[in-house]
């Protein structure tokens, strides 16, 4: 059975034109980029005689990356106002006294708010798949990267679910998931720097690297993303070259299949983040004021 919220919002926001606005501004900005990228590779070379492999797969990764902030910055601004935008509506109390769940509104709301991700990378297929022209990327590749994609913009978005059921204004939760994924992302790599300063100038108490610390950053969507790109084009070891300049004793399992990990961490956050936002929603574990303190509200109220 589909999920009712899940039908409604999908409605109310693929039937507009500002859905249609993005999606063509969105494939718009990558086409431009690409289509400039692929003319100055071919113009290259002219000079050289022969298509220069190395200047076509740059631009594929430049795509890429690009594709993946404009994400970043897309989907906390999408579900951040999923929830707290029914508080606001005061249409909160509707749902929660229909017969849906808590998990099931939750669930609704982060399959419509990821139905804009879904369509864009659906869409940003023809715009991607350019350097087949020339080669050197295979499907599996691209279609790996679509799927990293979705990966991560559910983990993005089930933290703007979150913040969305906590706050009772989309504002704050806006600036909450915006916040939290700054520090998410650029965050625990600052703090990764940080602490390998304090370390090499003999301020800190850590010997040889930071140890076991680097495998926080199995959560860094951004860092994940970067080692999934680089792995691909063929350029560099990113995840190998982080341990060795931050953390060289550590090796193993998990840095040797650290995209995957990070992939399957990412769900399993999700799903957690989601079943927290459940429960902060239901109303059965609603925060309730002392008695006390109602008698003194509505004393309150009366006086005015």
């Amino acid at each position: 059975m589909s999920n009712p919220v899940y039908q409604k919002e999908i409605k109310m926001s693929v039937r507009t034109v500002r859905f249609a606005l993005l999606i063509m501004t969105f494939n718009g900005i990558l086409a431009v980029l690409s289509l400039l990228s692929l003319y100055g590779a071919i113009n290259r070379s002219r000079f050289f005689g022969s298509v220069q492999f190395t200047n076509v797969i740059q631009t594929y990764s430049t795509v890429v990356f690009i594709e993946f902030s404009m994400f970043m910055l897309l989907v906390p601004a999408i579900t951040a106002g999923s929830i707290s935008g029914e508080k606001e509506r005061r249409t909160l109390d509707l749902l929660l006294t229909s017969r849906m769940s808590a998990v099931s509104i939750i669930v609704g709301k982060l399959r419509a708010s990821l139905h804009v991700v879904r369509i864009l990378v659906i869409s940003s297929l023809p715009v991607l798949s350019f350097v087949f022209i020339f080669g050197g990327i295979r499907i599996r590749d691209l279609l790996l990267v679509l799927l990293a994609l979705l990966i991560t913009g559910t983990f993005v978005g089930s933290v703007g679910i979150l913040f969305s059921a906590i706050s009772r204004k989309t504002t704050t939760a806006t600036v909450l998931s915006y916040g939290s994924l700054i520090v998410l992302i650029f965050g625990s790599y600052g703090a990764l720097i940080f602490l390998q300063y304090l370390n090499n100038n003999g301020i800190g108490i850590l010997t040889g690297g930071i140890g076991r610390g680097i495998y926080a950053l199995l959560f860094n969507p951004a860092l994940t993303f970067c080692a999934l790109i680089y792995d691909q084009v063929g350029s560099r070891d990113f995840i190998m070259e982080i341990c060795t300049k931050y953390a060289p004793t550590e090796s193993g399992f998990i840095i040797e299949h650290w995209i995957s990990i990070s992939l399957c961490l990412q769900i399993l956050a999700s799903v957690l983040f989601m079943l927290l936002a459940a429960w902060i929603l239901n109303p059965l574990h609603a925060v309730t004021l002392p008695q006390p303190w109602k008698k003194a509200g509505k004393a309150w109220k009366k006086d005015e």
